[in-house]
């Protein structure tokens, strides 16, 4: 491979030791992987601009370095500094790997919620239909015959290309992705074009990374100039900024905007399901779905509007709705059939998904809602105070434990979270324990009752100052069920 055959002369500002042609083996941005005869792409961190690192590469017998402007290091190999180092290291890892993203068509679907429900429900749209399709979600890796557990919502390039690669050798024909803020201002997925890019809402999350929600938004919207069809809801306040960064054709979604090329009608909500009329164009469509919850309506229609751009037929559309229970860790219920109360277990770990979880439980709960939820450590603090004011609020009982403390105490974490809930409120308890949070719950609950398990959705381990360790919310409930003989 020859390294100008990846970056183009647009692309750089300047180079240093060139005397003609670059040939490499691979390339790499880790230096504890590197081989000799690789180009080493120097990727500026927070606080850094890869500098050290290019010298231990160089070290390590790289043939190059490829860095941003504001590298300042003369090296003894050639460097070649660009406008965008993380797009072009992105570009380089497509193009040793084949560009097998060119032989497939991709679907990507961003937003703060419901990128897991819609991911898995457009790979199951068209696996049901005979189409080979690899999936890359928060849950985990499909590539048409292999799976593998989840490193990050988005791979970073090195680990996405050649996932790419392998899904095309076993006859993918499409991807649908979930594609986090993160990968976005990333770049990591700065080699693909979108056939469908898919926009659910921005609601407060990652403003440790990000730091206001105008950036967040930001980043958000700089993806859309990737997509060839961008599908937008109307109805979340950002979605206009969604649509001016859009590459070509724009659908917006809604509930009842007038300026709406698709419009959901008459829907309803009960313990069987959803049901309503979507109206794209001068067609209308009757749906039918055994979700729960408001926003799965605007998740289901979303997938269906982008499985029709897709040439999917409305029919085939329709039968995989009808029998799609959702995706792993998202409003699931744990032993459905043998408790006499409802046990729910879903991913909500933002302020909106949680008032979002627990007002769709108040719709199908006969009796008391419990509402059990912890917070991140070394993530945003702000949105602790917002959970707490929100789960006392919506539930009956809330009962605040730990969700992956990380380095943090989980008592400051949950002495954070009470902080926000309003002076009076009696109707919580915090148990730092989450198993026996879990256990009080299921304990104290009656016939008719719901418990909300919110935070781990599909996750099967708790972070914390030891490290990750193995933890399933599924299996605490079952080996209740179990030991209780329900």
């Amino acid at each position: 491979m020859e390294l100008f055959d990846v970056i183009s002369e647009k692309e750089i500002v300047r180079t240093e030791n060139i005397q003609g042609k670059i040939e490499t083996n691979g390339f790499s941005c880790d230096t504890r992987t590197i081989t000799p005869g690789n180009v080493f792409f120097a990727l500026a961190g927070a606080s850094d601009s890869g500098e050290a690192y290019a010298l231990q590469a160089v070290e390590k017998g790289a043939c190059a370095v490829v860095a941003g402007e504001s590298f300042s290091l003369s090296l003894s190999v050639p460097t070649v500094i660009v406008r965008d180092v993380r797009a072009c290291f992105a570009r380089a890892c497509f193009f040793a790997a084949g560009d097998p993203q060119k032989k497939i068509k991709v679907i990507g679907v961003t937003g703060t919620n419901g990128k897991t429900t819609i991911t898995s429900l457009m790979h199951k749209i068209l696996t049901d239909t005979g189409k080979k399709c690899a999936m890359f979600t928060t849950v985990g890796y499909d590539v048409c015959g292999a799976y593998y557990p989840s490193t990050h919502t988005t791979p970073p390039p090195e680990k996405l290309a050649p996932l790419f690669a392998q899904a095309l050798c076993n006859g993918a024909e499409y991807a649908v992705m979930e594609v986090s803020s993160h990968s976005v201002a990333q770049k990591r997925v700065g080699a693909l074009d979108f056939e469908v890019g898919i926009f659910t809402n921005i609601t407060r999350d990652h403003l440790d990374y990000h730091k206001t929600m105008d950036e967040y938004a930001r980043v958000k919207a700089s993806f859309f100039a990737q997509c060839e069809n961008s599908v937008i809801n109307l109805d979340d306040e950002r979605a206009r900024e969604m649509a001016a960064k859009a590459k070509k054709n724009v659908f917006f979604l809604s509930k009842g905007n007038a300026d709406a090329d698709c419009t959901i009608e008459g829907a309803k909500l009960d313990a069987s399901g959803m049901r309503y009329t979507l109206r794209f164009g001068q067609k209308t469509y009757e749906i039918n779905a055994p979700l729960a919850g408001d926003f799965n309506i605007y998740n289901t229609a979303e997938a269906f509007v982008a499985a029709l751009i897709l040439g999917i037929d409305e029919e085939s559309i329709r039968n995989t709705l009808s029998h799609f229970c959702g995706a792993p860790g998202r409003m699931e219920y744990v032993c459905r059939e043998k408790l006499p109360f409802s046990v729910i277990i879903d991913y909500a770990h933002t302020p909106d998904a949680l008032e979002k979880a627990i007002y769709a439980c108040k719709k199908v709960t006969r009796g008391t809602l419990y509402c059990l939820f912890g917070c991140g450590g070394n993530r945003d603090r702000g949105k602790r105070l917002e959970m707490g004011k929100i789960a006392t609020d919506g539930a009956d009982i809330a009962l605040i434990t730990s969700d992956n403390p990380r380095t943090e105490e989980p008592e400051n974490i949950i002495a954070d979270i009470v902080s926000g809930i309003d002076t009076g409120k009696t109707n919580f308890v915090t148990i730092t324990d989450r198993k026996e949070a879990i256990e009080y719950a299921l304990s104290h609950a009656k016939a008719g009752d719901t418990i909300l398990l919110a935070g781990k959705g599909h996750e099967n381990y708790i972070d914390d100052k030891n490290g990750k360790h193995y933890f399933s919310e599924k299996e605490i409930v079952e080996n209740f069920t179990e030991r209780n003989g329900f």
